[in-house]
């Protein structure tokens, strides 16, 4: 294991430099949880098919690496879709995937757990399995390959991937993961027992366990259930939430610490599988998400906390808890932001006072242009609702707002379209009424319909109608003020075949990821004829898929899938829809009867979906600290940065400082402006790749302490490999004057003899023209006046290096050196570059 593990890092180090965003393929950040992995039953791989920083903005993932990690028996890792380029890397180095706690082959786990949150990141769960060298069909797999299951919400229809997945988790995974271990230690010797021991586990789904019979899937076994009924966890006050996170060294999609503060939605909106899916509504107390948040900013120092659900500004308690979380937080710059607002005056006078610390943008998603397609699809927003809420935002002072709308919803007819341009212009004219500027940016998607929602009967429109609509709406919005951007047609097309289609889907997934689709839901990935090829070579009619209605009495894919809403009710609201009729929230008004009381077993009519009156239990009005007068005390550091994080970027390494100074929870002065961040300089940056043995940087505090005290806070906050050395107090944070830089740079490749000669012939030359990457193409630039000297440590080896060089440089870099050289020796290559000094 040992040689193996060393053999792994290797080949990851030799190719970190050739790839961009090194940082995400090396693990270590704060938070991480490492196991000695002969100590545990069962190695858990979370896996998240797209980049890292996009899988590690994923909610679910932080909870279950989390509860995994809690038990004594298990060691929970993660691994994310390699970019491009990576892949392109791993596969010329022969470098499997790995996991990025212990850098050990994933094929080498015991369960990988796939989740699935988006349809087009299906051909990416095979690549995956590939670059990990496991087979991709279950059929084909036996007990000396890991059990692979998947969640999330596309697991809801599951066929598509069936052939793919031994098992999936539909529903809430906190409690059912522990089941699936369970069970895993109990009977991973066999194969067959295995996969039957899971199907018996609520809300686990065994594909291989069931097959067709008239047109509908039926088990293969009497031990396995008919129906598989999604999993609800019950008691979310008491749900087993992270205490710390991880926190990323490189930026992502989300940099927040995350909150869940209420899960489900019973607005009702008829498109909206989500909603649907993850009923009933669940609060936690105010209280309690107060403990948390306070738990987890002290853990990860991150500025903004995110109060996550679906429609959180429905939250029972809203306003008191952002209200007390502004009033405790404000002082130390830590804002508070929703994903989500609704579209009334009210709402948006809340949001402003989000504001008060951070400022963001204001998004509403009327979704229709017309009240009557409103109402068609359950939108209880009215055009008065919208322009209310637009004059508040106005007088609130946002200058920029963002408007939500779909096209291609049932019934939508080309006045509905026009509507949406309408509505737009009165927006505008409201602002023209009240003499301020405003500019609207219009986003606007396909409607695409969902399983377990009421209009999973309903077609989409196809490619050419929905283009059209879109230049009729392009047409109408011609306007300086205004902006418009849409979702991929193509794409929607894919998402909703994926969405409806069945079994006879995998084997097109297959041929499509064979001839080269990968990262289908990103734009200069996407390649829309490759997938018609393989829908036509496999017999699949996507279009039929897509853009068929299909009959109440139809077989549907995911029939053997119980999510707790019945079909009955569905059916009721696609003919409601039809009718033009809106419906209230039912947590504010009659039951609906859509089926969760049954399903959960509740003899109070409304209460199963009613947030009890306890939500606001514990609520208290934190009080604003006085301000104590402000002073300005700068402080001048040196600090080093380790081998570890030598692939962090400049501006990494600026994130990973600020939030160790908040976690430290040294006075540190913050700027003014949009987004307040902590008062440091650095006077000089460090490379991708290279590590630094004493830099320089300024901090400005906003009180006086005892230099040894901070230099101790800060250490004890910051991660392994960076580590302040001294700190002076200094007058005024006017930077020093820097003059050029010394390193110790690391070369493979080489011999003594043709280094020197390298190396003379390089110090002789007039200029040394390189090319240097810039964000778009290269730019040539002239090295040699940067050179003061260059020399070799003759007998010095360290690291694997056959060579090491010592260079003076005013400026450029130490890659540029080896650039240089390779003129002379070709196989020369950097192994490490450290810079002794800054002088």
């Amino acid at each position: 294991m040992e040689l193996r593990l060393t053999g792994i890092r290797d080949l990851v180090e030799s190719i970190l430099l050739k790839v961009r965003g090194p940082a995400r393929y090396t693990g270590g950040e704060l938070g991480e949880v490492k196991k000695d992995h002969a100590s545990v039953e069962v190695l858990f791989a979370l896996a998240f098919p797209d980049v890292y920083e996009v899988g590690m903005s994923n909610l679910g993932i932080k909870i279950l690496y989390h509860t995994l990690n809690r038990r004594n028996d298990t060691a929970a890792e993660r691994v994310f879709a390699p970019a491009a380029d990576m892949e392109d890397a791993m596969r010329e180095a022969q470098l499997p995937l790995y996991a990025l706690e212990s850098f050990v082959p994933v094929q080498s786990f015991d369960i990988i757990g796939f989740s699935l949150a988006y349809e087009l990141t299906y051909t990416n769960v095979l690549n995956m399995l590939d670059l990990a060298g496991i087979p991709l069909k279950s059929s084909e797999r036996d007990e000396s390959h890991p059990l692979i299951i998947a969640g999330g919400h596309c697991a809801v229809n599951p066929e598509p991937m069936a052939e793919f997945i031994d098992a999936f988790a539909i529903g809430d995974g906190e409690e059912v993961v522990h089941k699936i271990v369970d069970v895993y230690k109990e009977h991973k010797a066999d194969r067959r027992k295995l996969l039957l021991a899971l199907a018996a586990i609520e809300g686990v789904y065994v594909p291989s366990l069931y097959e067709q019979k008239d047109g509908r899937l039926a088990p293969i076994d009497d031990k396995v259930p008919t129906q598989v009924r999604r999993t609800v966890v019950r008691d979310f006050e008491s749900v087993d939430y992270p205490d710390k996170m991880i926190v990323p060294f490189v930026e992502t999609i989300h940099d927040r610490v995350a909150l869940e503060i209420m899960r489900g939605c019973t607005r009702t909106c008829r498109f909206c599988q989500a909603g649907m899916i993850t009923r009933p509504v669940r609060e936690k107390s105010i209280g309690k998400i107060k403990e948390q948040a306070a738990t987890l900013l002290a853990a990860t120092g991150y500025d903004e906390i995110g109060l996550m659900s679906l429609s959180s500004a429905d939250y029972t308690g809203i306003e008191q808890l952002v209200h007390d979380l502004i009033a405790k937080y404000e002082s130390e710059r830590i804002g508070v932001s929703l994903p989500s607002i609704r579209a009334d005056a009210g709402c948006v006078r809340f949001a402003a006072e989000i504001q008060k610390v951070r400022k963001s943008g204001l998004t509403f998603a009327p979704e229709a242009g017309t009240q009557r397609l409103r109402d068609v699809i359950n939108k209880n927003v009215t055009e008065a609702d919208l322009l209310e809420a637009v004059e508040t935002a106005i007088e609130c002072g946002w200058r920029k707002i963002k408007l939500y709308f779909m096209i291609g919803l049932p019934t939508e007819t080309d006045e509905d379209v026009s509507a949406i341009a309408d509505l737009v212009y009165k927006v505008l004219d409201l602002a023209r009424a009240k003499r301020r500027p405003l500019s609207i940016n219009v986003g606007v998607s396909s409607f695409v319909p969902k399983p377990f929602t009421p209009f999973q009967w309903r077609a989409q429109d196809r490619i050419e109608e929905l283009k059209r609509k879109i230049e009729m709406l392009r047409s109408r919005l011609r306007h300086r003020s205004v902006s418009i951007s849409w979702h991929d047609t193509a794409m929607s097309e894919l998402e909703a075949v994926f969405a409806n289609g069945g079994r006879e889907l995998g084997p097109t997934i297959l041929k499509a990821w064979e001839a080269g689709s990968k990262f289908d839901g990103w734009d200069d990935r996407f390649n829309y004829e490759r997938w018609q090829e393989a829908f036509n070579e496999c017999g699949v009619d996507a279009d039929s898929i897509a853009h068929s209605p299909k009959s109440y009495d139809a077989p549907l894919p995911w029939e053997h899938i119980d999510c707790g809403v019945t079909k009955k009710w569905l059916m009721a609201q696609d003919k409601l829809a039809e009718q033009t009729k809106a419906l209230p929230d039912c947590r504010f008004g009659v039951c609906l009867n859509c089926g969760m009381k049954e399903f959960l077993g509740s003899s109070d009519e409304c209460g199963v979906c009613s947030p009890k009156n306890e939500a606001a239990e514990g609520v208290y009005s934190e009080q604003p600290e006085e301000k104590a007068e402000h002073t300005r005390v700068w402080f001048r550091l040196i600090y080093s940065k380790g081998a570890n994080l030598r692939y962090l970027s400049h501006l990494d390494l600026v994130r990973v400082f600020e939030r160790a100074v908040r976690r430290a929870g040294v006075p540190v002065s913050y700027s003014e402006g949009f987004n307040p961040r902590p008062r440091m300089s650095f006077y000089t940056q460090l490379s991708v790749g290279t590590t630094g043995e004493s830099e320089p940087m300024t901090i400005e505090l906003a009180k006086r302490i005892d230099p040894v005290e901070f230099v101790r806070a800060l250490n004890s906050a910051l991660p392994n490999g960076l580590s302040i050395k001294s700190a002076v107090e200094v007058d005024g944070r006017k930077s020093p004057a820097i003059c050029g830089s010394e390193y110790l740079i690391g070369v493979m490749g080489t011999r003594n003899g043709n280094m020197d000669t390298a190396i003379k012939t390089l110090l002789s030359s007039e200029s040394l023209v390189i090319a240097r990457k810039k964000e778009q193409g290269f730019k040539q630039v002239d090295i040699r006046p940067g050179i003061e000297s260059i020399e070799l440590l003759n007998g010095h080896s360290e690291d694997g290096c056959t060579g090491v060089i010592r260079a003076r440089l005013t400026s450029g870099r130490p890659s540029e050196i080896i650039d240089a050289l390779k003129e002379s020796i070709p196989s020369i290559e950097m192994r490490f570059a450290h810079r002794v000094k800054v002088y």
